[in-house]
Order: structure tokens, then sequence, then C-alpha cells
């Protein structure tokens, strides 16, 4: 055999020893598994479960998800009452490891948008560090190493929306996702929507005099998608519609959830300094 042949030989078998090596690991929904990649960099292999746009309240894993969840290492989910259905197929993953990026955090009934506080986020960055480093000691190091950074990153999105200021109310016009951001930051807010029902006509018409009667210039609805209830608020009162990212639905594969969170900052902002 040839000295060629031989060291591609040898490059190739340690190359597979080494990916088979990495940590396979499955997120439900897109906070977690950009903090799962963010926090892992290139010690392991993050898959996110939904695909964009998918609701992850309407999600049944199909035959070939629960494959991939029983194949992977690890299976990070959000908790906190958001994936019900992650939670019934974690008490059958029998060989894979469980990460709940909620635990010890204390969660308010029918709200699991935790990680819209960004003080609670930090919390979910450090359990899934704790949770990677118990299942690959080796590499604890880098996990708590990049958790942190991440982290200071949080922390200082954290102060700049505690900074803002916030002498008008958030007009939300799709449905309301946003009760940790709102309590955390300290924003008066008015919504369309009552949970996840469609609003009746009065209620919109009451958020229409409202707009109108405080000039407001901007409502709000998730990037997952405009509503025609939404449209409809818009185009009765005059007021353009702004982003504001919930984190659940995300439509763009290559944003991060800093960058979802800067982006709503901005729009944020906007309607606060108009």
């Amino acid at each position: 055999m040839k000295l060629r042949t031989i060291i591609f030989l040898a490059l190739f078998s340690l190359t597979a020893s080494e990916a088979s090596a990495r940590l396979s690991v499955m997120c439900s929904l897109f906070p977690v598994y950009d903090f799962a990649r963010q926090i892992s960099g290139t010690v392991a292999d993050v898959s996110l479960l939904l695909p964009p746009g998918v609701e992850p309240h309407e999600y049944e894993p199909s035959p070939r998800d629960i494959k991939a969840l029983n194949d992977a290492d690890i299976f990070i989910f959000t908790g906190a009452g958001m994936e019900h259905w992650a939670e019934k197929i974690s008490q059958s993953l029998t060989h894979t490891r469980i990460i709940d990026a909620s635990h010890g955090i204390a969660t308010v009934s029918n709200d699991p948008h935790i990680w819209l506080d960004l003080s609670l986020a930090q919390e979910m960055a450090r359990n899934i560090s704790a949770g990677l480093s118990e299942a690959d000691p080796e590499n604890s190091e880098t996990y708590a190493r990049n958790a942190e950074e991440l982290c200071a990153s949080l922390g200082e999105l954290d102060g700049k929306f505690m900074a803002m200021r916030k002498d008008k109310a958030l007009i939300f016009a799709g449905e309301f996702s946003a009760g940790y951001f709102v309590r955390r930051y300290g924003f008066d807010h008015v919504s369309a929507y009552d949970g996840e029902n469609e609003p009746s006509v009065r209620r919109m018409a009451e958020v229409i005099k409202y707009i109108n009667e405080h000039k407001a210039r901007y409502i709000f609805a998730d990037i997952g998608g405009i509503s025609q209830v939404t449209q409809a608020i818009s185009e009765q009162s005059g007021a353009e519609i702004l982003t504001f990212g919930t984190g659940h639905v995300v439509g763009n594969e290559g944003i991060t959830f800093l960058q979802m969170m800067n982006d709503n900052y901005k729009n944020v902002s906007e309607a606060m300094n108009d």
C-alpha cells in the first residue's frame, strides 16, 4: 500500500473517530437550540427538531423525529409547560440524556416564554451549560466559558432594556406572548388578544380607540406572521406594524436569539421615542 494511501486512511480514521466522539444534541425550540449551539461551539453537533415557522403548540412529532431523539445523546427542551409533547416524549427516551432548560426557574401560569426576560435567558443558558458539562466533562471548560460569554451579551442587552424610556404603552395586535418581557422591563401594554383566543369585534374596536386617543403610531406583531386581526387593526387605525420576535416561531434560519432581541430593542425604541 502506498504511503499516500496509508496517510489518507489514517487521517480519515482519525476524523471519523473525532466525529463519533462529538455529542449529538437535539433541541426542541429555537431559543434553546441557539443557546446550545453557542455554548457548545465546535465540540458538539446541535440540531433543531422543529423546522423554522412551525408552531410548537400544534406540533406533533413524527416517527422519524422520535427516532432522531432516541439516537441523540442529549435532548434539550424548554420546560415551563411550553412543549407538552416534549415532556411526554422525554419520559420514553431510555438512553438520551434530558436537559430541562427551565430547571429552577419560577414560572407564571399559562406563559412559557421565559426567555423574553433576559435574566431568565441567562439561567437557561447556565442550565444548558451544566447539562452539557455533566454529559461531557472533558469539554466542560469550553461549555462554561462560552456560556458566560453568552450570558454577558444577554446581560448587556438586559440592561439596555431596563434603561429604556417607558412613557408609552406597547400595543400588541397579534397573539400576546410577551408577558415575561413587559414584567421584567416595566412596560405598560395593551393587547388585542386574551390568550390564544381570537379577539372579539368589540375588543378590536377598543384597541383601535386606544390607538386613536393616544395617537399611537405603532403596533406590534410576532415575526412569525401578520394575522388578519393585526392587519385589520393597522388599516383601521393607521398604525404601522412593527415586529416583536417571541422566539418560539422563527422564519429566518440564520438569525440568532441575540439578533432577534436586538431587533426587538430597535423596534421598541422606535415606538417609545417617536
